[in-house]
């Protein structure tokens, strides 16, 4: 009997035919996995950027606003819709629409930017805000931004800003009280020659006047050296006056809060707060002053006067009235290039559990009346604001001493 060749698939066709629809199964099993992945990767940024507290916006090329998160609406106080509806440059940013152009120029050209801004709120009130900005180069290349809010910040340091100028300004009278007794001394003196002087400039010339008044003959070579006496007299009435005007002027220079800074030698320095100090602290100690040659400092003169009137005040401060006082100020080279000053005294010194807060402001160990805490504080803050150091050492019953060191100003400077 003859066999009959079956009309129906091949096993190997038939094995072909599923191996394609598994790798079809396969394929598009691998297509809606990576849609749900996609789905729930969108999702999941969606719920970051709508439960960040950075705010959060999309521009497309032209400025148009394609998305925003609630942070950014709270920010400046508008809704997701009104914001949509606008451009870059509708938000009420605090700066010229050339700066803003500007701005978006170089971050295309950089793909990124990092800047500081303030927007107003629809309400009219600031927002200061920290943006960091992206670029991304897709089609007409959209610009991606992230906002942190930085107006509290903003304000604690404006308010602390105030408060230092406060302390500031209070250190700055306290030492101004200990340097009246000094600039009464050091202007009365002068002024007491200067009056003298020209009292008595005014009374030969008067003199002067009533001969040339008599028809009586005169001589000529007298009267020479009697103008001669009066030139004298107001060059002494003169040396008085510029002594004043000195003392007036470092008198403004010391008051001068946010002097500019510039190169001073601080020999000067310590000369010029030492005439008004030596009055009051050479009552309760002798102050010796050691100079060697040292480079220029760029520093306020004014702020670094009323450094070493706190530091010298300070060390007479702190001898006992029957012990004969010492204070020594030295200047020299400090480490690393840097000038050094130092004030020491032979006083009681300072307790070792005391020493961690010797420049905490308003700290005092002495009595009720007799110290504000201020002086070490506003002197530490003023030398660290010159990029310099104020440390101190210390043993009880043998003394202190405050070291000042300060970077050397630039060459040529």
């Amino acid at each position: 009997m003859t066999k009959v060749p079956s009309r129906g698939p091949s096993s190997q066709l038939l094995r072909q035919r599923q191996v394609h629809h598994a790798e079809m199964d396969a394929q598009q099993e691998a297509l809606r996995r990576a849609h749900v992945a996609r789905v729930e990767g969108e999702r999941y940024l969606r719920t970051i950027l709508d439960t960040t507290t950075e705010g959060f916006w999309v521009a497309d090329g032209e400025g148009r606003l394609l998305d925003v998160n609630p942070a950014y609406c709270a920010m400046v106080g508008r809704g997701r819709e009104e914001l949509l509806r606008m451009r870059i440059s509708d938000l009420d940013a605090i700066e010229s629409p050339a700066d803003t152009a500007g701005r978006i120029v170089h971050i295309r050209e950089q793909g990124f930017g990092r800047f500081e801004t303030s927007h107003r709120r629809k309400d009219g009130t600031l927002v200061h805000l920290t943006a960091s900005v992206t670029f991304v180069g897709l089609g007409r290349g959209l610009m991606v931004c992230f906002f942190q809010d930085d107006t509290g910040r903003r304000r604690a340091e404006a308010e602390r800003d105030v408060i230092q100028a406060q302390l500031s300004l209070a250190a700055r009278l306290a030492a101004m009280g200990t340097l009246v007794a000094g600039v009464a001394h050091e202007i009365n003196n002068p002024l007491a020659g200067e009056m003298a002087s020209q009292a008595l400039a005014i009374h030969e010339l008067k003199e002067f006047a009533e001969i040339l008044r008599r028809a009586d003959p005169v001589d000529r070579e007298v009267l020479a050296r009697r103008a001669d006496e009066v030139v004298e007299i107001l060059e002494i009435a003169q040396n008085g006056a510029d002594s004043i005007a000195h003392i007036v002027k470092d008198l403004a220079s010391f008051g001068r809060p946010d002097a500019e800074r510039g190169p001073v030698q601080l020999i000067s320095i310590v000369d010029s707060s030492m005439r008004w100090l030596r009055v009051s602290v050479e009552r309760a100690a002798t102050v010796r002053v050691e100079n060697a040659e040292v480079p220029d400092v760029m520093a306020s003169a004014g702020q670094l006067e009323q450094v070493v009137v706190n530091l010298v005040t300070n060390a007479a401060l702190a001898i006992p009235a029957l012990r004969p006082g010492e204070i020594a100020v030295r200047i020299g080279p400090g480490t690393n290039g840097s000038v050094r000053l130092e004030v020491s005294d032979n006083g009681k010194g300072i307790e070792p559990e005391l020493m961690a807060r010797i420049f905490e402001p308003f700290f005092t160990t002495r009595d009720v009346g007799k110290g504000t805490g201020l002086g070490l504080a506003i002197s530490h803050a003023i030398v660290s604001s010159h990029g310099g150091t104020l440390t101190v050492e210390s043993e009880v019953g043998k003394g202190s001493t405050f070291r000042v060191e300060l970077p050397a100003a630039p060459a040529g400077a």
